[in-house]
């Protein structure tokens, strides 16, 4: 069930005028909303719900744990239930079929029942505990479901190059759409409580509508439990300004993914297929639209996403902010993916040390935690590769103080030295998206080679898909020129910034109305997948 999809829009219709029939009935609407989202995720594949009750029931346990209260009989009965209900229900469907999944859930939860005994019952302290229980379950999760075949793969195939022959196991699993998104979700909800950012909540619904909540569940942005979590405990009342903002929002990452990224997928994909086939002009034209299009397809769900969460009374987090205009890797990575960055330096990065233990230290840990983000976007080398050549940049640029040389640019040369580094960031940014793009390590060798050639940009402007892609960029560049220098009274207008409420009504409609003729008559034909749905 796709956002820009008829059917989306049907679900949302009912769904939006059902919740706030409910008026304040906080824990109406909550149950509604987990209603909903469970309904939305299991559109894909029933199956998948089991996995995401898993994740919630034993976060929901482990994050009581984790804060040193005692988990009650009730407690686990409350997670077991939930567990037990949404498994029934996913597998039912397809009983015939599906008995293995339903057999393999009531394994996993007489396993979690037989943990938290043990864990109960041991001495000393038992928070470690329940944060490891937590780690060993999520990350289990996505161990087998995202990462099994291709280690397993990779180990045949370096067996193999050295003279070995091995029959090592292999499954046929289905990625589950957004399993990388919520599970991070449930870790950093256990994490912060250990930590003793957050106090433990015993409402299990709250929780799982937390969890599953449709309009950020499969593709971010990462939401921290301190940031959302409370909002559903706290009442919603209808505003029709808000909802109106939210609407403004929605239908700006929907012309973004629909108008744009959809009708650059044709370019990006014909240069990608056979990088060796194409000409160095349309190769570069390939790797420039494609940068285009993983903009604004990601961007746009994240503006979606923001745009009904604000229509149903919640706010999300700001999960992009002009990353094209960064001028060295640490600003890029502070503007793009702000969820997933945020995550990688509180849970990956400060805790392996980040910049406490010296020079040598810092630079192994910033590389780690981009090599382990990049390995998180997809169980693929060119991903590995694409997130150790980040963090290759981000060590060099510490090593030299880039960021602090530019800082500290003044004068009339502080306009050179900016546009400089502008430019050099923007090339090592075509880099990575290369390597991300590729559908291999020799593809992306050949892409770049080609690509990135003295004549390739002079020969481009022949191509008849150059026009098409700059006619199709060019209102998204000059949004964003506008909100980068004149951001203060063009808040809203170019989706990053925190509110669409800085436009005077009549601006406000004006952008709605022609946003929706621009969808309406623009829109590329046929659906298109969002990229991050395979994360």
């Amino acid at each position: 069930m796709l956002f820009n999809s008829t059917v989306f829009f049907l679900f949302f219709a009912v769904f939006f005028a059902i919740y706030w029939r409910l008026g304040g009935r906080l824990r109406a609407q909550n149950t509604l909303v987990l209603g909903a989202s469970l309904f939305f995720y299991g559109w894909w594949d029933e199956r998948f719900l089991i996995l995401i009750a898993a994740s919630t029931a034993v976060d929901f346990i482990a994050g009581l744990g984790a804060s040193g209260e005692r988990v009650r009989g009730s407690d686990l009965r409350k997670a077991g239930l939930y567990l037990g209900a949404v498994s029934f229900a996913a597998t039912l469907p397809t009983i015939a079929v599906s008995w293995v999944w339903l057999a393999l859930t009531g394994a996993f939860a007489f396993a979690g029942w037989a943990i938290a005994c043990l864990i109960d019952r041991a001495s000393g302290d038992r928070r470690k505990l329940w944060l490891l229980a937590s780690l060993f379950a999520n990350l289990g999760l996505l161990a087998v479901f995202k990462y099994f075949g291709f280690f397993t793969q990779s180990f045949i195939a370096a067996a193999e190059s050295v003279g070995f022959s091995v029959n090592a196991p292999m499954m046929a699993i289905v990625l589950p759409i957004g399993i990388s998104f919520y599970t991070f979700q449930t870790l950093s909800y256990t994490i912060d409580i250990w930590r003793g950012d957050m106090r433990p909540t015993r409402r299990l619904f709250d929780f799982a509508a937390y969890v599953a909540f449709f309009p950020q569940l499969v593709a971010g942005p990462i939401e921290r439990a301190r940031a959302l979590l409370p909002q559903f405990e706290a009442r919603r009342r209808w505003n029709a300004e808000r909802a109106g903002e939210g609407a403004l929002l929605f239908l700006w990452g929907l012309y973004k993914k629909t108008v744009i990224a959809d009708n650059l997928a044709p370019i990006v994909n014909a240069a990608f297929a056979s990088p060796s086939e194409s000409s160095p002009a349309f190769m570069l034209l390939g790797v420039l639209a494609f940068a285009v299009q993983i903009y604004c397809d990601f961007s746009g769900y994240s503006d979606m996403a923001r745009g009904l969460a604000r229509m149903l009374g919640f706010e999300l987090m700001v999960n992009f902010d002009l990353p094209y205009f960064s001028r060295t890797p640490s600003e890029f990575w502070r503007r793009w993916h702000i969820s997933l960055s945020s995550w990688l330096r509180d849970y990956l990065y400060v805790p392996l040390g980040g910049n406490r233990g010296g020079a040598l230290a810092t630079y192994r840990n910033l590389f780690l935690t981009m090599l382990l983000g990049g390995l998180w976007h997809g169980a693929a080398w060119t991903f590995i590769v694409w997130g150790a050549f980040h963090g290759g940049i981000l060590a060099v640029y510490r090593a030299l103080g880039v960021d602090t040389k530019i800082e500290r640019a003044r004068g009339s040369g502080a306009l050179i030295v900016n546009i400089i580094a502008w430019g050099v960031m923007s090339v090592l940014t075509l880099i990575g998206w290369t390597l991300f793009r590729a559908q291999s390590l020799p593809d992306a060798v050949v892409i770049l080679d080609r690509a990135f050639r003295f004549d390739s940009l002079r020969t481009m402007s022949d191509l008849p898909e150059a026009s098409l892609a700059l006619s199709l960029t060019a209102p998204l560049i000059i949004a964003n020129i506008a909100n980068r220098f004149f951001g203060t009274a063009l808040k809203g207008l170019a989706g990053e910034a925190r509110t669409a409420g800085a436009l005077p009504a009549l601006a406000r409609f004006s952008v709605f109305l022609t946003l929706l003729c621009s969808v309406a008559f623009l829109s590329a034909e046929g659906q298109q997948d969002f990229i991050y749905f395979d994360f």
